[in-house]
């Protein structure tokens, strides 16, 4: 099947991100599926309904990505013999062409069959997610390339902390590609197109995005909309649960206390229960700022954010 293409060789990074905005690309797929610890739903839905500005929001970190992408992709093909070709292009869904792939590369695999080449650049700290495979976000990132470019496999490539290159095989999943499709459909339509915010989710990227995008407060008191009183309802039901739940831990870790005593660990069936002395060196700010109060304030660094408090309701 012939694939409907977008040529980017000759955009401006502003135009090849304004052509981003009009649909929904393969760094989409996580935030739409809430598996993005990065962004958030509402934000995405605010970039693709013109709400947010189109910005070069490239960082630090987005910049050597870009740096190191052909090195990884060298590396890929002296280690592996599979040549990877740019593509220099969107490729559109054959039936859903709002959702798009701008790939990384491609690659002609050993028996002829083309599959799909992406590289990463990744922090030292997330060594860990790719030891057996590869972060959330990128699993949903290469089945949305997957699904768009009607392809069974792809090479995912990372270089690790700067100095550990590592690459996984990542096959076509048809039950992930067929929730995903459903989710990206539905957002796009029930959404993007009908103008209707999505539901305010508990990620944390959610909670980054409206801790930051409301950070500044302004000293007065609104009436709040009427269904919001069936959230305060709801927020006390799972505010009182926690509280006797916080309550039956503690009540069990004190059995366990008392069943281990001066002793450091115990065991049964296997599992062991330990219950460490732990010494750490703490700072006295309290003592410096009396007694050195010129060089307390030289060093003092003033930092806000919005703490949220819900009154419990009248009696």
């Amino acid at each position: 099947m012939r694939q409907n293409t977008i040529s980017t060789r000759d955009l401006s990074r502003e135009q090849w991100l304004e052509l981003r905005r009009r649909g929904i690309g393969g760094s989409d797929a996580s935030v739409v599926m809430r598996q993005n610890p990065y962004r958030s739903v509402i934000q995405l839905w605010e970039e693709k309904t013109g709400r947010l500005l189109v910005e070069d929001t490239g960082n630090e970190y987005t910049y050597w990505g870009n740096v190191m992408e052909p090195i990884i992709r060298r590396e890929f093909t002296k280690r592996t013999g599979l040549k990877v070709r740019q593509k220099h292009a969107m490729i559109l869904h054959p039936k859903h062409p709002f959702l798009f792939a701008d790939l990384d590369g491609i690659v002609t695999d050993g028996d002829g069959r083309k599959c799909i080449f992406e590289a990463k650049t990744v922090s030292q700290y997330r060594e860990e997610q790719w030891k057996d495979g590869i972060p959330e976000e990128y699993m949903l990132q290469v089945q949305h390339y997957m699904e768009v470019c009607g392809m069974d496999k792809t090479y995912i490539a990372g270089l690790i902390g700067g100095n550990r290159f590592v690459f996984h095989k990542v096959y076509r999943d048809e039950q992930i590609i067929r929730e995903l499709l459903e989710a990206e459909v539905s957002f796009w339509n029930e959404n993007v197109i009908a103008d209707r915010r999505p539901a305010v989710d508990g990620t944390d990227a959610t909670t980054d995005y409206l801790n930051g995008k409301y950070k500044r407060a302004v000293p007065d008191c609104i009436a709040l909309p009427q269904p919001m009183k069936a959230v305060l309802e709801r927020y006390d039901e799972v505010n009182a649960s926690l509280n006797e739940l916080e309550t039956q831990k503690k009540e069990l870790a004190n059995q366990l206390k008392e069943a281990l005593q001066e002793h450091e660990a115990g065991e049964i069936d296997g599992r062991l229960v330990s219950w460490k002395k732990v010494q750490k060196m703490t700072f006295d700010s309290g003592r410096f700022r009396k007694e050195e109060p010129e060089l307390f304030r030289q060093y003092q660094k003033d930092s806000s954010y919005r703490r949220l408090s819900v009154a419990l309701p009248a009696a």
